[in-house]
């Protein structure tokens, strides 16, 4: 869910996106497992894993993340809307 009333804001993709970006953005690479626990002790909780993969599907979507080596990354691109092919 991008955003739930019901849940708890940590768990929206928005935030957690944010989470995400935020740590990618200080290393080039990093395992999932590694981007799970420093999301963990980022938000001081436990979150299952398919809050991170919804997260990551939804970064990947924006082009905002990548994966390369089975590892994530954090792929840095200046985009504007005239680049868009869809408009």
């Amino acid at each position: 869910m991008i955003i739930n009333s019901e849940r708890e804001p940590d768990y929206s993709l928005y935030y957690l996106g944010s989470i995400l970006l935020e740590i990618l953005e200080n290393t080039d690479v990093m395992p999932i497992e590694e981007l799970l626990s420093k999301t963990k002790e980022q938000l001081n909780r436990e979150i299952h894993i398919d809050f991170l993969y919804y997260a990551l599907d939804w970064l990947y979507l924006l082009s905002l993340v990548g994966i390369r080596e089975g590892k994530v990354y954090y792929d840095n691109k200046e985009i504007n809307s005239t680049q868009n092919k869809a408009f």
